[in-house]
């Protein structure tokens, strides 16, 4: 044992259910990776952390993030740390802007992997052959990105979205949806049609919750039928968010939202599906505004609000309350007969979107006594993790990457966030800087160029494609 820390953590309850540890025990870090867990550690440590009366829990791994902000670069990273996230996959991307948006910003100290949102007209033709298909996703690794990313909102039929599915999944990249066609919406139904497209293929199924918001029948029915669906679906990764608010654009044409969707969820929250209607739901609070303050991104309400808006044009993003309670905790909480998660795994769609709240919202399904705390890291640390393929994190034992997280569980939220070993968030203070870009091997020299080396894994060999950590 070495008697040597960068960091030690003392006397905190270590939750590790990787390596069967629930226990107030000792942490040591040295070099970036774990080197010691057990009580009464001794040794000389550069840093010493009291964390008695602290949950110490690996460092929450996201899946489904945005954390590319052309207007503040860097606020995506600095908002993930201080949620407690040390890894995250971006569904956005491109891995261009995602890397230079890294570089302009100084990064956060954290490991991130991105997806494209591809779109017809854009990457590909509206109708592409598997051969454009094929040289569309050799471009994007080569840029440094997993895998590709379909949009409800982009616009594929029902065709070429079973295409690209298929075409991914031949090709041994990453493949996420967020559910919907031009001839299904994202809704409970756009779930079931994309999982019929899929077939038997793997892929990430995006947001499950935002498909169960009560468009189609009642909430609890909408999620009781998602529940059934993805069992139906065993080969599929499906995560859910925890917050209450979703992120949409708020642009307006001829006084009207451009987002349709936005119209029927003003009429649902009592105001009329108009520009003038959404002005009123800021105005009233209903509706929010995402502002850039700093390295964080905060929700304006009020006269502020509409200001920040109109100040945009109205193309500014707005949130609105429209993810049920019912649904959310439903799927958070659903098991199979067989005791493992329908919802495989807790994401944020965040990052730059304010709803990065997995570790409050966890630990209060904890208090109420819907989850245990193993159960909150399995979720949001060790599934994840397996399925990206990085078998050193989303745990504690020793020789993994020291990426961890000391919360306070009166306050539901991180004290001090930990990533390779050193501090990169305390207290809310954002101290990290840099980021660890995840490709595979063909994204490599494109990673090392714009932020230097990297890490580089095998699609293949993580659970998207052997199902590790789906049960």
């Amino acid at each position: 044992m070495t008697d040597r820390f960068d960091i030690l953590i003392r006397g905190g309850r270590v939750v590790d259910p990787a390596n069967r540890v629930d226990q107030v025990t000792d942490v040591g870090v040295a070099d970036g990776r774990i080197v010691a867990v057990g009580d009464d550690l001794r040794g000389r440590a550069e840093r010493t952390l009291q964390a008695a009366g602290h949950y110490v829990l690996p460092g929450l791994v996201d899946l489904h993030v945005h954390i590319a902000l052309p207007s503040a670069p860097g606020a995506g990273h600095a908002m993930l740390a201080r949620a407690g996230v040390t890894t995250a996959l971006d569904l956005s991307g491109p891995a261009a802007g995602v890397l230079a948006g890294a570089a302009e910003g100084g990064g956060a100290g954290l490991s991130i992997a991105t997806l494209e949102l591809v779109k017809p007209g854009v990457q590909l033709p509206p109708h592409p052959s598997r051969a454009e298909i094929r040289r569309a996703l050799d471009r994007i690794l080569a840029a440094g990105g997993l895998g590709v990313k379909l949009h409800v909102d982009a616009g594929w039929d029902a065709e070429a979205t079973g295409t690209i599915i298929d075409e991914a999944n031949r090709a041994g990249v990453w493949v996420a949806s967020h559910c919907g066609t031009t001839t299904a919406g994202s809704d409970i139904e756009g779930l079931r049609e994309t999982l019929e497209l899929a077939g038997d293929n793997r892929l990430q199924i995006a947001h499950v919750n935002s498909y169960c918001r009560g468009d189609v029948a009642d909430v609890a029915e909408e999620a009781a039928t998602a529940i059934a669906l993805l069992r139906g679906s065993p080969h599929v990764f499906a995560e859910s968010y925890l917050a209450e608010i979703n992120g949409t654009s708020g642009r307006c044409v001829d006084g009207v939202p451009a987002n349709r969707r936005v119209i029927r969820w003003l009429e649902g929250g009592g105001y009329p599906g108009t520009e003038e209607g959404l002005r009123r739901a800021i105005r009233d609070g209903w509706a929010s505004v995402p502002h850039v303050c700093g390295d964080d991104v905060v929700l304006r309400t009020g006269e502020e609000g509409v200001a920040a808006w109109e100040a945009a044009g109205t193309p500014s993003g707005v949130c609105l309350p429209i993810n049920p309670g019912v649904s959310r905790l439903l799927l958070g909480a659903s098991r199979n007969a067989a005791g493992g998660f329908d919802v495989h795994a807790f994401a944020t769609d965040g990052g730059c979107i304010p709803r990065n709240v997995t570790l409050s919202m966890g630990l209060s399904m904890v208090e109420w006594g819907l989850l245990r705390v193993e159960d909150l890291v399995r979720k949001a640390c060790w599934t994840p993790a397996r399925v990206l393929g990085l078998a050193a994190k989303g745990h504690l034992g020793v020789g993994a990457d020291a990426d961890l997280v000391v919360a306070d569980p009166a306050a539901r939220r991180p004290r001090t966030v930990i990533a390779a070993g050193a501090v990169v968030a305390h207290e809310g203070l954002v101290l990290g800087r840099g980021t660890r870009f995840i490709s595979t091997a063909r994204g490599e020299e494109a990673v090392e160029a714009a932020t230097g080396p990297g890490t580089v894994i095998d699609v293949r060999a993580g659970g998207l494609y052997t199902g590790d950590g789906l049960a």
